[in-house]
């Protein structure tokens, strides 16, 4: 009876952090949503940034677009709205990114709520403190409850101790004529230490360094997304021995609907050249191109 009482606020809790968990992953890049739109279409996420520019459409009205910028690096994104913010205010942006009309492959975000960024963390922290509290009270009269009641004059009895069972006898040693059986071990059972062969996943495409410290090294391409940049705060999984190349310097994306390969600038102060073009958002690459940065540089290869 205790268990199954327990469960109730067991489930409360569960129930809690998934929807705070959710919360959460709602929170989005706009580095990623730019990188990989496909990932995005139609999916509602929330983005803190800063109003860089603002355009009525039609002129004199509140509709019409903004540019919104993040953290996440020096491109922006653009937002519809039907009431345009003032530009240098940060805010909270919730919507939907759609497809830009004029441009497919371009996403666009479709506000559908707008708040100031302190606010609406504050009444997230308020809403979890609350949350917590009533939790506490919940299991605390859920735990009164489950005690039981002594009624009035009635004496508590122990409960009669069963005998002692006698011990059980050893099993007798296997017979002599069983020496000769042979014993199957499973797998499981199989010590450790033994030989364990990862799975590597290609995407049928390398990165060949043709110029600068790391000259010779390749690089294959096996994650949706691949960070470029010089050993730092960010764990890239193309490292770069070469000063003048940004810790975050850029990031390759993989389309796996177009079965396409994109890279995306994300240095501030470095540019990311694609065969001699200074590329910021996505630019699609092809085989046999070649993408600089710093004195790097790096020839794509697919197979």
């Amino acid at each position: 009876m205790k268990k199954n009482r327990l469960r109730v606020p067991v489930a409360v809790i569960l129930l809690a952090v998934s929807l705070a968990a959710a919360a959460w992953a709602a929170q989005a890049w706009i580095v990623e949503i730019l990188a990989n739109p496909s990932r995005f279409w139609n999916i509602k996420v929330t983005i803190v940034g800063q109003v860089r520019s603002v355009q009525a459409v039609p002129e004199g009205t509140t509709r019409g677009y903004y540019q919104l910028l993040d953290e996440s690096g020096p491109n922006t994104l653009t937002v519809r709205s039907a009431d345009l913010p003032p530009v240098g205010r940060s805010y909270s942006v919730t919507g939907i990114v759609v497809q830009d009309p004029a441009k497919p492959d371009i996403p666009v975000l479709k506000e559908a709520s707008r708040s100031t960024p302190g606010m609406a963390s504050a009444t997230f922290y308020i809403l979890i403190a609350a949350g917590v509290v009533f939790l506490v009270l919940l299991i605390a009269f859920l735990v009164l409850l489950s005690r039981p009641k002594k009624k009035a004059g009635e004496t508590v009895r122990p409960r009669p101790q069963e005998p002692a069972r006698p011990a059980a006898r050893p099993s007798a040693p296997p017979a002599a004529a069983d020496a000769d059986k042979t014993v199957m071990i499973s797998p499981a059972a199989a010590p450790e230490g033994g030989d364990k062969t990862q799975v590597f996943m290609s995407l049928g495409a390398d990165i060949i360094v043709e110029r600068g410290p790391d000259k010779g090294k390749e690089f294959p391409l096996h994650k949706p997304i691949m960070t470029v940049g010089r050993p730092g705060a960010r764990k890239n999984d193309i490292e770069l021995n070469d000063d003048t190349v940004s810790k975050d310097q850029a990031a390759i994306s993989y389309d796996n609907v177009r079965k396409a390969f994109t890279i995306a600038n994300e240095s501030s102060t470095n540019p990311t050249k694609v065969n001699g073009q200074v590329v910021s958002g996505p630019a699609l690459i092809e085989n046999g191109a070649t993408i600089e940065m710093g004195r790097t540089l790096l020839r794509f290869k697919k197979d």
